[in-house]
C-alpha cells in the first residue's frame, strides 16, 4: 500500500513539472527568444576576395601581361552572393558605374584597374580628369570638358612609360570589359600611343566612355574618383627650368613616379660626362636611378640602364652595380613594350619564336582583338592560353633581377 501511494505521488509530481515547462515555453515565446532562435542560422558563404586579389597582385608584380585575361575568365566564373560583393565594395570604397550590372563587376573592374595603374599614377590621372568636374557641377558642357580632359590624359600617358607597359594594357582591357569607363578611357588613350590610325575604333570607345559617365549615377561616381584629397602634388613638371632642377625631379621621384628617376638619371648623365677613367662612384648613382625606374616597369628606364651597363662594362669600369644584367634589362624593355629594344637580334629572335608581338602596331592589334564581341573573345582566349605557356617560357629566360 505504501509503495502504491509513493508511485502515485511520483506520477503527480512529474505531471506538474511537465506542465510548468510547457507554460514557461509559452511565456518565453511572448517575451524572450525561443530555443530555436538560439541556433545560429546558416551564414552566406563569404568570397575569398583576398585569395583572388593575391593572384592579381602576383600577376602585377611579375608583369605577366597575358595572365590577366585568364584571370578575367576565372573571375567571371566565381559564384558568390551579391551581398558579399556589395560589402567588399563598401569596405574598399568602390563606386558602381551605371553600365555595371552588379557589385561583383564593380569590384572586379577596380581590382584590375589597380593592377594596371598604381596609386601614384592614378593620382596623376585624377588630376588630369579635373576638367570634367566643371561638367559634373553643371558649369560647362560634356563635350568641351571631355575634350580637355582626354587631351591632358593622353599627354600624361605619353609622358609616363610605366602606364604604357604591356601588362597595363591587358589589365586595363580586363577592367574595360567589366564596364569601367575610366579604365576604357585610359586604355584608349594608351593605345593611341601605339597606333592612332584606326579612328573608327577610337570613336567607338569614346562613345562607350561618355555613355558610362553621362548618366546621373555616373556623374557621382566620376566625382568620387577624381575629387580625392591630398593629391595636389601629383602633377607633371612642365617648366623647362623645373625639368633641369634635380631637387624637383627628386621630389617627384619620391612620390613613386619612375619617369622622374629616368629624368634625374639623364640629368646626372649629362652633367658628369663620364669617360674611360671614370670612377664607379660617378657612374653607379646614374645606374641606380635608371634601375629604380626599370624595376617598377618603366620600359624607358629598362632600355637606358641596359645601354649604360653595356657602356660601363665595355669601358671596364669597376662598378658595384650588376653590369652582367645588361641583356636582361634589354629583354625587359622589349617585354614592357619599348620598340627601340625590339630590333636587337638577340631579343627579336626570341620574341618572334614565342609569337610575342614586339612592334607598336602588333601590340596594338593584339590588345584590340579582345575588345570585340563575345564570341571572338572566346576564340582569342584559346589562343591566349597557348601564348601564356610561351610567355612563361620567355620570362624564365630573364633571370631574377
Amino acid at each position: 500500500m505504501r509503495y502504491f501511494i509513493f508511485l502515485l505521488f511520483l506520477c503527480l509530481f512529474f505531471q506538474e513539472s511537465t506542465a510548468g515547462k510547457t507554460a514557461g515555453s509559452l511565456e518565453d515565446s511572448e517575451g524572450l527568444p525561443s530555443t530555436s532562435a538560439s541556433i545560429p542560422k546558416p551564414v552566406a558563404k563569404s568570397f575569398p576576395l583576398e585569395e583572388f586579389s593575391q593572384k592579381v597582385r602576383l600577376t602585377a608584380e611579375n608583369h605577366d601581361a597575358y595572365a590577366y585575361l585568364l584571370l578575367l575568365e576565372e573571375f567571371r566564373k566565381l559564384d558568390v552572393q551579391e551581398v558579399i560583393w556589395e560589402e567588399a565594395a563598401s569596405k574598399q570604397k568602390i563606386e558602381k558605374w551605371p553600365l555595371q550590372s552588379s557589385w561583383k563587376i564593380a569590384v572586379g573592374a577596380q581590382l584590375f584597374l589597380d593592377a594596371a595603374i598604381d596609386l601614384p599614377h592614378q593620382n596623376l590621372l585624377r588630376n588630369g580628369l579635373r576638367p570634367l568636374l566643371s561638367w559634373v557641377s553643371e558649369v560647362g558642357s560634356l563635350e568641351e570638358s571631355y575634350a580637355e580632359a582626354t587631351s591632358t590624359i593622353h599627354e600624361i600617358i605619353r609622358t609616363h612609360p610605366y602606364i604604357r607597359r604591356r601588362a597595363a594594357l591587358y589589365a586595363l582591357t580586363a577592367a574595360a570589359l567589366l564596364q569601367h569607363p575610366l579604365a576604357r578611357l585610359f586604355l584608349t588613350e594608351t593605345l593611341r600611343c601605339y597606333d592612332d590610325k584606326p579612328s573608327r575604333f577610337f570613336r567607338k570607345n569614346h562613345y562607350l566612355i561618355k555613355a558610362g559617365i553621362s548618366l546621373e549615377e555616373g556623374k557621382e561616381s566620376l566625382r568620387c574618383f577624381i575629387d580625392v584629397p591630398g593629391i595636389e602634388g601629383f602633377v607633371d613638371l612642365r617648366n623647362k627650368m623645373d625639368l633641369k632642377d634635380p631637387d624637383k625631379l627628386g621630389e617627384k621621384a619620391q612620390l613613386g613616379l619612375p619617369h622622374y628617376n629616368v629624368l634625374l638619371g639623364d640629368f646626372m648623365d649629362k652633367k658628369t660626362r663620364w669617360n674611360f677613367s671614370c670612377p664607379p662612384e660617378i657612374v653607379d648613382p646614374i645606374i641606380k636611378q635608371y634601375r629604380r625606374a626599370a624595376d617598377k616597369g618603366d620600359f624607358e628606364g629598362c632600355f637606358k640602364v641596359s645601354n649604360l651597363m653595356n657602356a660601363a662594362s665595355g669601358r671596364r669600369i669597376k662598378s658595384t652595380q650588376p653590369l652582367e644584367k645588361q641583356l636582361q634589362y634589354l629583354f625587359l624593355a622589349a617585354w614592357h613594350g619599348n620598340e627601340e629594344a625590339f630590333p636587337y637580334a638577340s631579343v627579336r629572335n626570341i620574341l618572334e619564336k614565342k609569337n610575342i608581338p614586339g612592334s607598336k602596331t602588333a601590340i596594338f592589334k593584339a590588345v584590340r582583338s579582345f575588345l570585340t564581341p563575345k564570341h571572338k573573345q572566346q576564340i582569342s582566349l584559346k589562343n591566349i592560353k597557348l601564348k601564356q605557356k610561351k610567355v612563361k617560357s620567355f620570362l624564365r629566360t630573364i633571370p631574377e633581377l
